[in-house]
């Protein structure tokens, strides 16, 4: 009865996660009366349908409103350089955003979305069953909420500010309101993305504790030997599946966000070294409400494939000890422990978008230093004269 309740929480909680995935269109999976998880929400047509309308409008208040495109362009001089970096920047989140909208919404890709939703509600029941347990599932909502509302927050209201009150005022004019407010809405879409892929991983993690410690305080017979070897052969299934549908979203993701960490760095750097008027506090003002909402999100991705990693690997070691203090007479159980030995032998790495890059910490490191390469060069080069 309690297992039945939890299952019943469970979905609530995922109908809620995946109603905020529609508003950012970025799915269109439901979960119906029964438990299933499948497509059929034209959310993400609507989002699509309401972007195409705001870049519309936005194109026709530039060519017969005579209005500057993008940015005011009368405060170019102030900055130079850097007017044409945030043009670029809004123009690569807004297409960014509309390719990555297409791509997730793809029928083929809410498919195996929805396949591997529906596969990680059956392992979780059937653990439940075997095992006569429950699986506390709260924790993960809790921080994909708590994500989206920090990062809306500082995007919505925080950076908002801080652009409206800039010495350097570039949005004044009707089509700059538009462009920005798609951009910020580009920037909550790409979000809910890595929430959404974080939620998922997490919630392989806490599937895979709660096996790790069933293996750790009771007996495990034959049988649930050869269930927990299947299991995590499905784990492992189910995140290469996931991993194929996220993976030139993610691409897109990190790409836009090392584009502006790279240029408000450089621009920070420039605008403390000029001597213009902005003090240090304003600099790191600037750096805080761009650089760190975007850090962050990255972190907390990164963070939550590799705890989901680790425990795997550890569950790994777990199911290798068993099966070597096993006895069994069956040839073919001691076939699949000794295939699966083998398997496990050499670590891989789970989580690998587009099968090359991996989602670790390695990934932030390297973008860092290739940052810190890039910023090196320009202000080697840098004259003074241009921003």
């Amino acid at each position: 009865m309690i297992g039945l309740k939890k299952h019943r929480a469970f979905l609530e909680r995922l109908r809620w996660t995946l109603r905020a995935q529609h508003v950012f269109g970025v799915s269109s999976l439901i979960v119906d009366k029964r438990g299933n998880v499948r497509s059929g929400s034209a959310a993400p047509k609507f989002i699509l349908a309401m972007l195409g309308l705001a870049i519309s409008l936005a194109i026709w208040f530039i060519l017969y409103h005579n209005e500057s495109p993008v940015i005011c362009r009368s405060k170019a001089n102030q900055v130079r350089l850097f007017y044409y970096f945030v043009i670029i920047e809004t123009l690569v989140a807004i297409a960014f955003n509309v390719i990555c909208t297409i791509r997730i919404a793809w029928p083929a890709s809410q498919h195996s979305l929805a396949q591997c939703w529906a596969q990680l509600i059956a392992k979780v029941q059937e653990i439940q069953i075997m095992f006569q347990c429950s699986i506390e599932s709260k924790r993960p909502f809790q921080l994909f909420w708590l994500w989206i509302a920090v990062l809306s927050a500082a995007y919505g209201f925080l950076l908002t500010f801080m652009v409206l009150t800039s010495k350097v005022l570039f949005v004044s004019q009707t089509n700059h309101l538009i462009l920005y407010g798609l951009r910020i809405y580009a920037y909550l879409s790409d979000t809910t993305v890595c929430a959404s892929f974080g939620l998922f991983a997490l919630l392989l993690r806490i599937l895979i504790v709660e096996m790790r410690q069933l293996v750790r305080k009771t007996t495990i017979n034959e049988q649930q030997l050869r269930s927990m070897i299947q299991l995590y052969r499905h784990i492992l299934q189910i995140i290469e599946s996931f991993c194929a549908v996220y993976g030139w979203v993610l691409i897109l993701i990190f790409f836009e966000h090392f584009l502006i960490l790279t240029d408000r760095s450089f621009f920070a750097i420039r605008m403390y070294r000029m001597p213009m008027g902005f003090s240090i506090q304003q600099v790191l003002s600037m750096m805080m409400t761009w650089v760190f909402p975007l850090a962050l999100n990255d972190m907390l991705l990164v963070g939550a494939c590799t705890a989901t990693e680790k425990a795997l690997q550890q569950f790994e070691q777990q199911l290798c000890e068993v099966g070597k203090m096993a006895n069994t007479q069956n040839v073919e159980c001691e076939q699949m422990i000794t295939s699966f030995s083998l398997y496990v032998a050499e670590q891989k790495p789970k989580f690998r978008i587009l099968k090359s890059i991996n989602l670790s910490f390695n990934l932030i490191y390297a973008s860092c230093g290739v940052i810190a390469t890039y910023l090196t060069v320009f202000l080697q080069f840098d004259n003074g004269d241009s921003l």
